[in-house]
């Protein structure tokens, strides 16, 4: 279980999900610590208290809305308890798997790097509140439109203090 690689899956997998809200995320996140806290293993136990307190979570009816729309939703398997006094069942889905293939000529992957970390190519391009481009040094769009603090968003840090 690659820790770093399943947060990064689910981050990916959370920006093309509308339907998370904070609770969920929290919900989310929590079940995620109490999991690693358990060694990863396939199903963990979890006290409805407990949980709540640590995603801050203070209605039992939204506890277990999410917690039944996280099942649904494919983020984790959920087998509540048949009383309240009895733990819930948990497992968590993995999202550290990645979609790699591997070349003949040893560790190369498709993205072209040799370790198998994804090659992340960020675009040198902000928006601002509203959704208008801004102009960086590199001659792209800027407006100062929805940036009501004045901060410059093009500065150079290769330049010293």
């Amino acid at each position: 279980m690659n820790y770093i690689r399943h947060l990064r899956g689910f981050f990916d997998r959370l920006e093309e999900d509308a339907n998370m809200t904070s609770h969920h995320i929290s919900l989310y996140i929590t079940l995620f610590h109490v999991w690693n806290l358990n060694r990863f293993r396939e199903y963990f136990e979890v006290n409805r208290q407990d949980v709540m307190s640590m995603a801050r979570i203070g209605s039992r009816n939204t506890y277990s809305r999410c917690m039944k729309e996280l099942h649904a939703w494919g983020y984790i398997i959920y087998s509540p308890a048949g009383n309240r006094y009895q733990a819930s069942h948990v497992s968590c889905i993995r999202f550290d798997t990645a979609k790699e293939t591997a070349t003949d000529a040893g560790r190369e992957t498709t993205n072209g790097t040799a370790s198998g970390t994804p090659l992340i190519n960020y675009k040198n391009k902000i928006k601002d509140k509203q959704g208008h481009a801004q102009k960086m040094k590199n001659g792209e769009e800027k407006s100062n439109r929805g940036n009501p603090l004045h901060v410059e968003t093009d500065k150079d840090y290769a330049e010293p203090l």
